[in-house]
């Protein structure tokens, strides 16, 4: 192609057409313009094409990682909900019992648990990555920063706040009165974990009024966490849908 075009530059320079040489050479020019335009948007739209790709990449990862949060935080919810009921189990048994049994076993093993949302940030991290801009809905992309940014380190200072508690106030002081043990095949069981005492250590328990006190305590920490649990629920649920609804548009 380039020797066809030179040969009629040639040919126009030697029967001395000049001013057809200068209408050819602005025409070469020009179609020389317009396929570098064309090659420009030609790569333009291969490279939006990726960036489309790699933007529902992003959010379909993202999604699943969404997915199973959801999954743990709401196990978590149930695990504080079960050590609420625990809490009020235990302080009505102490106050209306003489002897322990198997549902006291049962339901102070449930004080012991202290659930941790370990959220999985992949998708996030693989956003991080590159551009964040590569999600191009403003309104979605600042949702997911917010939710991995804000709401799980937030959340993650309420875990570290109930654990500090639990260290520090709760554990020292069931196993005073309980003896810890774990076998997932046992009946009493919670989760393969349960508490046993005796009658004489029981009785002690019952004149105890700092152990009641400590019932309340490790029910305000948990009701905190709790509370700041189903806030982080709700947000993981609306993301997901949002991200659906973006997913659907594309």
């Amino acid at each position: 192609m380039i020797k066809f075009f030179r040969k009629i530059r040639q040919k126009l320079l030697s029967e001395n057409k000049f001013s057809k040489y200068l209408v050819y050479a602005l025409g070469e020019i020009i179609l020389v313009v317009i396929g570098i335009l064309i090659a420009l948007q030609i790569n333009n739209a291969n490279e939006q094409r990726k960036e489309n790709e790699f933007e529902l990449k992003i959010l379909k990862e993202i999604r699943s990682n969404l997915q199973t949060d959801l999954e743990e935080i709401l196990e978590d919810i149930g695990l504080m909900e079960d050590i609420n009921n625990a809490c009020s189990v235990v302080k009505n048994y102490i106050l209306t019992q003489d002897e322990p049994n198997d549902t006291l076993s049962y339901y102070s093993a449930q004080l012991r648990v202290t659930p941790h949302f370990s959220p999985i940030v992949g998708g996030y991290d693989l956003l991080k990555s590159g551009d964040v801009g590569i999600i191009k809905n403003d309104s979605l992309r600042k949702e997911i920063s917010y939710l991995y940014d804000m709401l799980y380190p937030y959340y993650k200072t309420y875990e570290e706040e109930r654990s500090r508690f639990h260290i520090l106030h709760s554990e020292h002081k069931l196993l005073e009165y309980f003896s810890m043990n774990f076998d997932i095949k046992q009946n009493i069981s919670y989760y393969g974990l349960f508490f046993e005492i005796s009658q004489e250590d029981f009785t002690k328990l019952k004149t105890d009024t700092q152990f009641l006190k400590l019932l309340s305590a490790i029910s305000f920490e948990n009701n905190a966490t709790l509370d700041r649990a189903k806030r982080i629920e709700q947000s993981i649920q609306t993301l997901i849908e949002n991200i659906n609804s973006e997913l659907k548009s594309e």
